[in-house]
């Protein structure tokens, strides 16, 4: 049984994220280098931020994802990222179940919801199968240029 171990992302493992690099429309999710990161002020580079919102997720040791939970809009809104090496494998789906059981824990009551690139069918389709519904679509802003954004729900079940 693999155990999947939530922590505080401390630097070192921001510092890792911003070095992993994502092929093909996937660059899209790259983060700038960490020294961008901090003359930016950006969330993960504040220590208080970072340590209150966002989780790393650690299998074997290894940091393979990171997540953020936060309340927007009277929802729990859940961000997520996983390791280049380690997408495409079925980890992202038990990466997701541990982020809907912290998010329960964090915000209870809330609804669950996230935003993905429209493009990015693997996550959409991986969403779907743990029971997200998707709710809306809409162009929005990034540090990248507009980009079509779908919202999605959890519905509180499981589809396989």
């Amino acid at each position: 049984m693999e155990k999947y171990i939530l922590t505080v992302l401390n630097e070192d493992y921001a510092k890792e994220i911003c070095s992993w690099r994502y092929e093909g429309d996937y660059s899209v999710y790259d983060f700038s280098d960490w020294n961008v990161v901090v003359e930016n002020r950006w969330d993960l580079s504040i220590k208080d931020k970072r340590e209150a919102e966002f989780l790393a997720i650690l299998l074997n040791n290894e940091l393979i994802a990171y997540g953020r939970i936060v309340l927007y809009e009277e929802k729990a809104v859940i961000g997520v990222g996983l390791k280049p090496s380690w997408c495409g494998q079925g980890y992202g789906r038990k990466v997701m179940e541990v982020l809907i059981e912290e998010s329960k824990k964090r915000l209870p009551n809330y609804t669950i919801g996230l935003e993905v690139r429209s493009f990015n069918k693997r996550a959409i389709n991986c969403y779907k199968s743990i029971g997200f519904e998707i709710k809306n679509k809409y162009i929005k802003n990034t540090f990248k240029g507009k980009d079509e954004f779908i919202y999605m729900e959890y519905m509180g079940r499981y589809n396989t």
